[in-house]
C-alpha cells in the first residue's frame, strides 16, 4: 500500500504538535488540530489512517473525541498520548474498543516512533482484510446475479456491467469462441457509447492470430496483464484500443472444463490508474463465475430449444398421421400391404393409395426434403396437389409437370421432393408410372425373375428453369398373377449409413433377394421380410432416415 499514509495529531499544545509533526513529516502526510472540533472537521474532509489524540484538552476530552471520530473513520487506528492521573479514563476507552493503544508522557521518541509503525501495519492489514471482504461480497453478489440469470444476451451483459461498475474497472467487453468456424467473436461490451459497442459486435479474431491479446488468451489459457497499450510485447488491435480509450487492461480466459469458451477484456483509461496483478487476479476469480454463467445459459437455451423443437414434431406429428391413409382401398385382383416408419417423430416420406371410382388405384410414394414441420408442410402441399390432379385426370406426365411447378411456387426454393406414382388398371392388368428422382419400383415376376423398372426425371419442386427442355415419362409394366411390385423410398436401400461398420448400404440387390424370398406368401409377406431384412443389416432403428414401402400383389 501507499506509505504516504494521512495521520491526524490532537492536541492544545503546539509545542507538541509541532515537535510530533516535524519527526513524522518524512514518513507520513501529517495534519494537526489543537482541539477536537478541529479534529473532527479534518476527518470530514480527508481519509486517515492513524489518529493521535491527547487525553486533556479543553471543550472536548480525548475519550468522547476519539469516540466520535470513530463514526467518521472507523478504520482509522486510534492511539492516546496521556498522563498516569488519566489512567481510569484509559481504561474505558481501551474496554470500549475505542483505542488501540495508549502512550504515556513523556514518550521516548524512539518508542513512540516504532508504536506508530506498528499502528500504521495494522491499519495497512485492516484495510486489506476489508477490502479483501468487500471484493468477496461483490463477487458473491455479482455471482448471484448472472447466474439466476439465463438468458445469454442478458448474462453476458450483466457480466460485464460487474466488471464495470461493482470490480471498479472503465471498460469492459467479452468474446466468445466460434470452435466450428475458428474464430472469436465480440458479443458485448460495458462502460463504452452506442457506436464503440457496435464495433466491438462487429469484432472478429481467426484465432491463428497470436498477436492479438484476447486470441493468445484463449489458446493458451493464460490471463494476459497489459500496463501500457503502447509499451507491451502483446497488446488489443488499435482500432479497438482507439474505441474504447483505454491505457491499459488485463485480458482472462473464459474456461468450461477443459474447453476455452472466450475471453474477458477489463481496462482503464487513466494512465496513471494502471490496472494491477491484484486487478487480474479478481478478474480471474469473476471469470470463473462468469464461465459457469454463460455455460448454463447456454444449455438452458438447448435445452428450451430441444423442448421447442420436440413440440413441434409432435404438431408435425399429428399433421402427417392425418395424411397417410388410415384403410387402404379394395381393388378386384390386387392385394396392397404398406409401412411407413419415421426416423425420428415425424417422417419426411409421404405414401398415398386412392381409388378413383374408376376400378383403378392411385399409388404414390415420395421423400420430401426436410425434417419436423417444414417435412409435414411439404407433405401436404404435395398431396393436395396429388389429389388434385387424380380429380382432374390428365396424362401422367402433364400431372407430374404440374406437380412440380406447384410444389415450387408454394414452398421454399431450396425444398424439393422425389415422387413417384402410378395407376393400377385392374381390367388390364396393367401399372402406368412416372418418376420424379426417385427410387425406381422393382417387380418381382411369379416366374422368379426381379427387375428395377425404368424412368427417371428431375425432382418435384425444383425450379423449372434447370430442367427447361426436358420431360417426365411415363412407363407401364403388365402384372400377371403372382407378380408383386413394391414402391419404396431411399430409406430402405440406404439402411446401414453410419451404422454399419464398413458403411455399407441395404442396396437393391438385398431388397430383391428379400421380395423374391417371399413373394410367394404375398404382399404383406413380403412387407414383412423387407423390414425384417434391413433391420437385420443395418440394426434397429435401421437407420437415421425413414422407412416407406408399399407392396402391390397381383392374384
Amino acid at each position: 500500500m501507499n506509505g504516504r499514509h494521512k495521520i491526524l495529531i490532537v492536541d492544545d499544545e503546539p509545542d507538541i504538535l509541532d515537535s510530533l509533526a516535524l519527526s513524522l513529516d518524512m514518513d507520513y502526510n501529517v495534519l494537526t488540530a489543537e482541539g477536537g472540533v478541529e479534529g473532527l472537521a479534518l476527518l470530514e474532509a480527508h481519509e486517515i489512517a492513524l489518529i493521535i489524540s491527547d487525553q486533556r484538552m479543553p471543550t472536548m476530552m480525548g475519550v468522547e473525541f476519539l469516540e466520535r471520530s470513530e463514526k467518521i473513520a472507523p478504520q482509522a487506528i486510534r492511539i492516546m498520548l496521556t498522563g498516569f492521573s488519566d489512567f481510569d479514563a484509559i481504561v474505558e476507552a481501551i474496554n470500549k474498543g475505542k483505542i488501540h493503544q495508549y502512550i504515556s508522557k513523556p514518550w521516548e521518541p524512539r518508542q513512540l516512533e516504532m508504536d506508530i509503525r506498528r499502528a500504521i501495519e495494522h491499519y495497512e492489514i485492516q484495510v486489506d482484510l476489508k477490502r479483501r471482504m468487500d471484493e468477496l461480497e461483490a463477487l458473491c453478489e455479482i455471482g448471484r446475479t448472472i447466474t439466476s440469470e439465463l438468458d445469454p444476451e442478458r448474462v453476458i451483459q450483466k457480466v460485464l456491467d460487474g466488471v464495470v461498475d461493482t470490480l471498479g474497472f472503465d471498460r469492459s467487453f467479452l468474446m466468445q469462441v466460434d470452435h466450428e468456424a475458428g474464430v472469436l467473436r465480440g458479443c458485448g461490451a460495458s462502460g463504452v457509447a452506442a457506436e464503440d459497442r457496435e464495433f466491438v459486435l462487429r469484432l472478429q479474431y481467426d484465432l491463428t492470430q497470436y498477436d492479438i491479446a484476447p486470441v493468445v488468451t484463449v489458446k493458451e489459457n493464460l490471463p494476459i496483464l497489459v500496463k501500457n497499450v503502447d509499451a507491451g510485447p502483446i497488446s488489443l488491435d488499435k482500432a479497438l484500443v482507439q474505441h474504447l480509450g483505454i491505457r491499459s487492461f488485463v485480458s482472462v480466459p473464459l474456461q468450461v472444463g477443459e474447453q476455452g469458451i472466450g475471453v474477458l477484456v477489463a481496462g482503464r483509461e487513466n494512465p496513471e490508474e494502471q490496472v494491477t496483478e491484484h486487478d487480474q487476479r479478481l478478474l480471474v476469480g469473476f471469470a470463473d463465475q462468469a464461465a459457469i454463467a454463460l455455460e448454463n445459459a447456454r444449455l438452458y437455451g438447448e435445452a428450451l430449444e430441444k423442448q421447442r423443437l420436440e413440440k413441434e414434431a409432435a404438431v408435425a406429428g399429428r399433421i402427417q398421421k392425418y395424411l397417410l391413409p388410415e384403410e387402404l382401398p379394395d381393388i378386384s385382383g390386387f392385394q396392397i400391404a404398406r409401412v411407413s416408419r419415421p426416423s425420428r417423430w415425424v417422417s419426411g416420406d409421404y405414401y398415398d393409395v386412392v381409388a378413383d371410382g374408376k376400378d383403378r388405384i392411385w399409388i404414390a410414394v415420395g421423400d420430401v426434403v426436410g425434417k419436423g414441420m417444414q417435412a409435414a408442410l411439404t407433405m401436404a402441399t404435395l398431396r393436395a396437389l396429388f389429389l388434385s390432379e387424380v380429380e382432374h385426370e390428365a396424362s401422367l406426365p402433364a400431372m407430374m409437370t404440374r406437380i412440380s411447378q406447384g410444389l415450387f411456387r408454394a414452398t421454399a426454393p431450396e425444398v424439393f421432393a422425389t415422387f413417384c406414382f402410378g395407376v393400377i388398371d385392374s381390367d388390364r392388368g396393367l401399372f402406368r408410372f412416372v418418376n420424379a428422382g426417385h427410387p425406381l419400383p422393382i417387380l418381382a415376376r411369379s416366374d422368379g425373375t426381379v427387375i428395377e423398372l425404368e424412368g427417371a426425371g428431375f425432382p418435384a419442386g425444383m425450379d423449372p428453369v434447370l430442367w427447361a427442355g426436358t420431360e417426365y415419362l411415363e412407363q407401364q409394366v403388365s402384372l400377371s398373377a403372382g407378380d408383386v411390385l413394391a414402391l419404396f423410398s431411399d430409406g430402405v436401400t440406404e439402411a446401414g449409413v453410419g451404422n454399419s461398420e464398413d458403411c455399407e448400404l441395404f442396396g437393391e440387390d438385398r431388397l430383391m433377394d428379400a421380395i423374391q424370398e417371399a413373394r410367394p406368401r404375398g404382399a404383406e409377406a413380403v412387407k414383412d421380410a423387407v423390414c425384417a431384412a434391413v433391420d437385420r443389416f443395418a440394426g434397429t432403428p435401421s437407420s437415421d432416415d425413414d422407412l416407406t414401402l408399399v407392396v402391390v400383389e397381383a392374384l
